[in-house]
């Protein structure tokens, strides 16, 4: 049977932050730790080895398969920055054309750096789409 190798951790989310070697990537990732925090209103768990994500979400799959993964979150890494977030609402699509430069997978978000996006927007976006997950 399939077993999920994306599990919750008990390391420190700031351990984790602190390992960026990059000196703006280390600064955007603390931001993206208090604005998840505010927008969310959850605490951080490092999912993996560096995934930092924010409450549960259980699933299914039509074959029976079941799980859980973080509901929201993000990662820092050498390239870029991935946001993990639910993005199927139409107020979703209009965040994102609002947004700033990014670019976009099935339930990601890619930015190179928070400077290249609107903050209060991004937020926004986050809270949206937290909200937008955990309706009904």
């Amino acid at each position: 049977m399939y077993e999920l190798k994306t599990k919750p951790t008990n390391k420190d989310p700031l351990y984790v932050i602190a390992s960026i070697s990059h000196p703006q990537k280390l600064m955007d990732a603390e931001n993206l730790l208090r604005l998840f925090g505010r927008a969310t209103g959850e605490k951080p768990v490092v999912w993996g080895e560096k995934l930092i994500g924010y409450g549960r979400y259980h699933y299914q799959y039509p074959s029976g398969h079941r799980g859980e993964i973080y509901a929201t979150g993000f990662s820092v890494t050498k390239r870029n920055i991935t946001l993990h977030l639910y993005l199927d609402e139409p107020i979703l699509q209009r965040c994102l054309e609002r947004l700033g430069k990014h670019t976009r997978g099935k339930s990601c978000v890619y930015i190179n750096k928070l400077s290249d996006v609107d903050l209060t927007i991004l937020e926004e976006l986050i809270r949206e789409a937290w909200q937008s997950m955990h309706k009904g």
